[in-house]
């Protein structure tokens, strides 16, 4: 990745980090961060453990030949996570950062190849982490809960089973050549896919890659699902943490329960650039729904933003230190 492109991108994630901090407010950020006292280290380190997980995950795509050292891919991702996060609606910001900044190792391809497949597995996990909390929430739920919560929450377990089959077909039978294909068959959107049909053998190579990587190394599969469904299952700790750092016990299944159906909320309110109220709001209705102080729930969105900030912040600094490989990496063939 060339300079100049390492320092546009941290640039623009200033800027745009900045008029957040801006919007929020300094002062209500440390007064949040205070509040919580000492436990606001364990809960920003306990995302270093989340994105650890997830580069093991990540460098499994990779393969074993030619890959970038694990504390480059570390750094990466978290720079790519930063990245995402300060691209409202469509989160992908980091994908092409990612790319790029692994490229000197793997090449073009190969490196484009990885980012599809990680952020596909990546996915697919998440809707398994959803999926269990919804399960979960039909167990945990109050007795007096309404029918009707009931019935919604089948309705999104039914969804979700249907998501799963389809990215499991996606992995099984490539995926990008088929969106291309469908493109072609919708009115709106054809000539986007007569400007992609030259693209067509690139898409079918990455494609292979994929399908490569289910039917020839299962086992590096389920061990990359493994291992970003445990980073999720470290990440929902946080709930516990916030929740503990004001004086009360929160269950973890409870907790994850509750994250996992707020991440269900966001993604449904994806609309929302960076989520702003409809975390709040998620946060509060789940923790009423299941009979808890609404206002834990209030508070607990308001501390899991100043642990993005902090991560976002971190991020933005590695995005000028992981673009440009060592002189010891050269570039492959693409």
């Amino acid at each position: 990745m060339s300079r100049p492109l390492q320092l546009a991108c941290f640039l623009l994630g200033a800027a745009v980090f900045g008029y957040l901090v801006a919007q929020i407010g300094v002062g209500q950020l440390v007064s949040d961060a205070g509040r919580t006292g000492f436990m606001f280290v364990p809960i920003v380190l306990l995302y270093a453990l989340v994105y650890a997980c997830s580069a093991l995950a990540w460098q499994l795509t990779m393969g074993d030949s030619g890959r970038p050292p694990y504390w480059r891919t570390y750094a990466v991702l978290v720079s790519a996570g930063a990245l995402n996060f300060l691209t409202p609606l469509i989160n992908a910001g980091g994908e092409p950062f990612r790319a790029a900044a692994v490229a000197p190792w793997l090449g073009k391809r190969r490196a484009a190849g990885s980012v599809i497949l990680h952020r596909m597995l990546h996915s697919f996990t998440y809707v398994l982490v959803w999926l269990t909390a919804v399960v979960l929430a039909f167990a945990l739920l109050p007795r007096a809960t309404p029918v009707v919560v009931q019935v919604v929450l089948g309705i999104v377990g039914a969804v979700l089973l249907l998501i799963i089959a389809l990215l499991l077909s996606a992995h099984r039978s490539g995926l990008l050549e088929r969106i291309l294909n469908w493109m072609s068959k919708i009115p709106l959107i054809r000539r986007l896919s007569a400007r992609l049909e030259s693209k067509r053998a690139l898409l079918i190579e990455l494609d292979q890659q994929i399908t490569d990587f289910y039917h020839h190394q299962p086992k590096r599969f389920v061990q990359a699902i493994l291992l970003e469904y445990l980073s999720r299952c470290i990440f929902m700790l946080e709930i516990v943490l916030i929740v503990a750092s004001l004086g009360f016990r929160l269950d973890y299944l409870l907790a994850f329960t509750i994250g996992g159906l707020e991440a269900i909320a966001g993604n449904v309110l994806f609309m929302v650039p960076f989520e702003i109220g409809a975390r709040e709001g998620s946060f509060y209705a789940l923790f009423n729904l299941f009979g808890l102080d609404p206002l834990l729930g209030l508070y607990t969105s308001i501390v899991s933003r100043v642990r993005d900030f902090a991560w976002i912040a971190a991020g933005l600094l590695l995005v000028l230190i992981v673009g440009p490989s060592p002189a010891s990496a050269s570039e492959p063939a693409t």
